[in-house]
């Protein structure tokens, strides 16, 4: 009989994309029999066995940085500086031997609920490190009870050195990354025959599965989410949505890569306006110097475009450092033809620029202060509309943005309406 493991790995307060995961699988009506977990994934492993979504979101979402830590000599702030944090965190292990858990303790009182955990048909499994005895613990639900479950799973998240060891029975324990951070072994162990493995791709040591017989469906942030160390609620509202997002990408029920759209959309973008990209580029080109072309031309893309073969992949890409450019937000779920009328109501509200000037500051090393991609591509674009191929030189520079200009021209042609 085919059993489902839920892998659920260490990353601190990354741990809400875990969340946006199981959110997604329920969606799908994926139901985990088995869920294991380092760290952060011991947590949300409660959640999970006692099949709490809505209460693990509304944790998450109201998470922040006080109700995390005891120290009162945290600077307050509604959206943490991190130089601090990491000073304090310093601190404390230099002064105490790291960060004491005790409002993890409480909160964790608050997320525990022994009844629906023991009573659940999904069973659970987590890694700690018992430093004392310099050696892995393994505790499945048969082997913990109402009372020993919170200390194993809090010293499962005790990421030493920035929290202290976790004191059970007088032995010491730390973080189960010590060990193994993605414990998909374990799930084996307990009677996995296929695997989902949330990687949220933080420090700590990965084993090497040991049946390879078995298929493991890895689920990792495409996307930035913020700081390990810094628990903020825009950070966690922002790690549920990316979590989400990334699951229903896997699974083939959303588009996209980095940004994400309705299933369905990229395909009909492709095909809508492939050829038409093509040819555009094709026509810019036509005549012009050949120096200057092979140049342009190192880069697979281009050559992908000029032989009229551009690859679906390559060409979305586009699409997507397009919204990068003009930093779209990346958590969202987008219709290709907002995205696209976005892209364009967002290039007319774009100051031009003088590209002589970009190339000056340039050559004398001081790009930082003036490059600004959404200028560049506003220029572009314009060369494109009025035919100037003095553009041409500038383009090795500035692909990405030339190639921005381009899909944006292309689409914006096609839809006068917009």
């Amino acid at each position: 009989m085919e059993k489902l493991g839920l892998v659920l790995s260490g990353g601190g307060s990354k741990g809400s994309y875990e969340i946006g995961v199981y959110k997604a699988l329920k969606k799908l009506k994926i139901k985990p029999d088995i869920v294991t977990g380092t760290s952060i994934g011991a947590i949300n492993g409660i959640f999970i066995t006692q099949k709490q979504l809505l209460k693990a979101i509304y944790f998450w979402r109201n998470v922040d940085f006080e109700k995390m830590y005891r120290e009162e000599d945290f600077p307050k702030m509604k959206d943490p500086e991190l130089k601090k944090v990491y000073a304090q965190y310093i601190k404390t292990f230099i002064s105490e031997g790291g960060m004491d858990v005790s409002k993890i303790e409480k909160i964790f009182s608050k997320v525990f609920n022994p009844k629906k955990f023991f009573k659940s048909d999904i069973d659970y499994g987590l890694v700690t490190y018992n430093w004392t005895k310099k050696k892995p613990v393994i505790m499945k639900k048969k082997d913990l009870t109402k009372e020993n479950t919170k200390s194993y799973v809090l010293a499962s998240s005790a990421c030493y050195p920035a929290y202290k060891p976790y004191i059970i029975d007088g032995e010491s324990y730390i973080d189960g990354g010590y060990h193994d951070n993605i414990p998909i072994n374990l799930a084996i162990e307990m009677g996995a025959t296929k695997i989902i493995a949330v990687d949220l791709r933080a420090i700590g040591l990965k084993k090497r599965i040991k049946d390879k017989s078995i298929e493991v469906t890895y689920i990792a942030p495409r996307n930035k989410i913020g700081s390990f160390l810094v628990f903020e609620t825009n950070q966690a509202k922002r790690g549920i949505k990316l979590g989400y997002n990334d699951t229903m990408k896997t699974f083939n029920e959303l588009d996209g890569n980095k940004f994400t759209f309705k299933k369905g959309n990229l395909v009909k973008n492709y095909n809508k306006y492939n050829d038409i990209y093509e040819d555009i580029l094709n026509d810019i080109f036509k005549g012009s110097n050949n120096i200057i072309i092979n140049r342009i031309f190192k880069s697979p893309t281009f050559k992908e475009i000029i032989n009229r073969k551009t690859l679906y992949k390559s060409f979305n890409n586009i699409v997507e450092k397009s919204g990068e450019i003009f930093k779209f937000d990346d958590s969202n779920i987008y219709n290709i033809k907002s995205y696209n009328k976005g892209l364009i109501n967002n290039l007319s509200n774009t100051e031009p620029i003088n590209i002589d000037l970009i190339v000056e500051k340039l050559k004398n090393k001081e790009l930082k202060k003036v490059i600004d991609s959404r200028k560049i591509t506003k220029y572009f674009y314009n060369s494109i509309n009025s035919k100037d191929k003095s553009m041409i030189k500038f383009i090795p520079l500035f692909r990405t943005e030339f190639l921005s200009a381009l899909y944006i021209y292309t689409v914006k042609n096609e839809n006068e309406t917009y």
